[in-house]
């Protein structure tokens, strides 16, 4: 987590706007760090984690397009329906908005161990959604501008790593921190071409078929 709070600090500065919210396990800490949005408010799905607001991740208590900059800490890695939560997000965010998520790493040493451990306690029975993935989804939800950062603990113990073993800690670490921005959407009204649009008139009636005339006898006098 103190890893995650580095990368979060290293990411606040390109952040912009009015509103900045902030979900997950360790909203209500994010929500102080130093940002040039100056109002944030911490939501959180339990009352010991010291949130703002109390709420529920697949419905976000939020107008649409109204906020700057959602992060999730670990939110899609406990949820039941992490596709839900990212539409969610994806309407309350603005156009040009960012949001930033951070999850567990299932092509890492955590992610084997996550497989071979048998507690189903936390992280362990968390999704870990690879961050390739994650970036196909919010590709669908008109995201791009991809951003990942990982987090360089690469073993579930506190173990120390040599320092010509960092080079290979990137792809294998625990967790990673991906910022996405919302693109703006266009919409292209076609236009038919100006030699299509003008309807020529016709003048004077249509013609007639021509019946050929027939001969008449003329009448008999009596």
């Amino acid at each position: 987590m103190a890893q995650e709070q580095q990368q979060l600090t290293l990411l606040m500065p390109r952040a912009f706007g009015h509103y900045s919210v902030y979900l997950g396990l360790n909203a209500k800490l994010s929500s102080n760090l130093v940002s040039p949005i100056k109002n944030a408010m911490a939501l959180t799905s339990n009352f010991n984690l010291g949130g703002d607001v109390v709420m529920d991740p697949h419905q976000l208590p939020l107008a649409s397009e109204s906020i700057d900059l959602v992060v999730l800490q670990h939110v899609l890695d406990m949820s039941d329906n992490p596709h839900q939560t990212l539409r969610e997000v994806a309407r309350v965010v603005n156009a040009g908005g960012r949001v930033v998520i951070t999850g567990f790493n299932p092509y890492s040493v955590w992610g084997l161990w996550r497989q071979l451990r048998l507690k189903r306690g936390l992280p362990w029975r968390a999704n870990f959604i690879a961050h390739s993935r994650l970036k196909d989804w919010l590709t669908l939800l008109s995201f791009g501008d991809f951003e990942i950062k990982p987090v360089y603990d690469c073993a579930p113990a506190k173990w120390k790593m040599s320092p010509w073993l960092s080079c290979f800690s990137n792809p294998l670490g625990a967790g990673y921190v991906l910022s996405a921005v919302k693109q703006e959407t266009r919409v292209h009204i076609l236009k038919a071409h100006w030699r299509n649009s003008i309807v020529k008139r016709s003048f004077g009636l249509a013609g007639a078929t021509r019946q050929p005339s027939q001969n008449k006898q003329p009448l008999e006098h009596s």
